[in-house]
């Protein structure tokens, strides 16, 4: 059964997530598209190129008859949205789910919105984002072979849970369910810390002298590739799961000392000890 039959779609934010999002729904045969964006010229774009049906600065017109609604927008906008979209009419038996990446808070400030107002929301996050952003790098097929987790609570509809599953899995994700703290723990450790590696990557291998990236290879290209992220939005990530990042980060912080430790001492057995640790520990996702 395709869950997009009949379906009117309205995503909120046509960014990089947002736009994949359109481009594959209208494949899959939606009713209606519809799209909200903070910025006229986003919405232009999206006009342009024939994604929706309707695109307005109007969330709460966007949301006016959709029965299944996507935020897409940063963590930190998601309860003001919500505020809009609980003053529509929506559709019957509407569902609401997102794809931020920080999901205690959301599930705590917009959830809270969507709960008052007694419209089912499921949190979840699609783990398909790059370092480029913007509808300009949206893609037909980002989902595909995705990573999707679910954040149901207790009292969530299983009839909506249900629909925001199949959804992700229509789309080619593969989806998990897990509590909101637990998900924010995971993606502390495969994402959020990642990040910050490559940040520090970064800054130690260029800011004592540029010029010496001429001579890197693909190692340095790959080791600090995720660096390029949108600093304003990784800020916001950051900040925002930083109760699950700091044990994470205190972990490297511990591994990069045993590190230097090693190499001052010059101990050869130690170092060749973690050096083959490390392989065979990412041998066992990546092999």
């Amino acid at each position: 059964m395709n869950p997009f039959q009949g379906m009117s779609l309205a995503v909120f934010g046509p960014g990089l997530l947002g736009g994949s999002l359109l481009l594959d729904a209208r494949a899959r045969g939606v009713r209606e598209l519809r799209v909200w964006g903070r910025r006229e010229a986003s919405l232009q774009q999206v006009r342009d190129r024939g994604l929706a049906d309707l695109a307005s600065t109007d969330a709460q017109l966007v949301a006016q008859g959709a029965d299944f609604l996507v935020l897409c927008v940063p963590v930190g906008g998601m309860k003001a949205i919500a505020g809009s979209i609980a003053q529509a009419t929506l559709g019957g038996k509407a569902v609401v789910t997102d794809v931020g990446s920080v999901k205690a808070s959301v599930l705590a400030e917009a959830g809270a919105v969507f709960r008052q107002a007694g419209i089912p929301f499921v949190g979840s996050h699609p783990m398909a984002g790059a370092e480029v952003a913007g509808l300009e790098a949206a893609r037909a097929g980002l989902f595909q072979g995705a990573a999707c987790i679910l954040t149901p609570e207790p009292d969530t509809d299983p009839e909506a849970l249900g629909k925001v599953d199949a959804f992700w899995q229509a789309l080619g994700c593969r989806t998990a369910h897990m509590a909101a703290t637990r998900h924010d723990e995971v993606v502390a450790r495969i994402s959020h810390l990642p990040h910050l590696a490559a940040v520090a990557a970064t800054l130690a291998s260029f800011k004592p002298d540029a010029s010496m990236a001429v001579f890197a290879a693909g190692g340095l290209r790959d080791t600090t590739r995720v660096a390029s992220g949108l600093p304003s939005m990784w800020r916001e990530i950051l900040l925002e799961n930083r109760q699950a990042i700091l044990p994470a980060l205190t972990d490297l912080h511990q591994v990069t000392g045993e590190l230097l430790e090693i190499l001052q001492k010059a101990d050869e057995d130690l170092l060749l000890s973690r050096l083959e640790e490390a392989r065979d520990l990412r041998a066992t996702r990546y092999s």
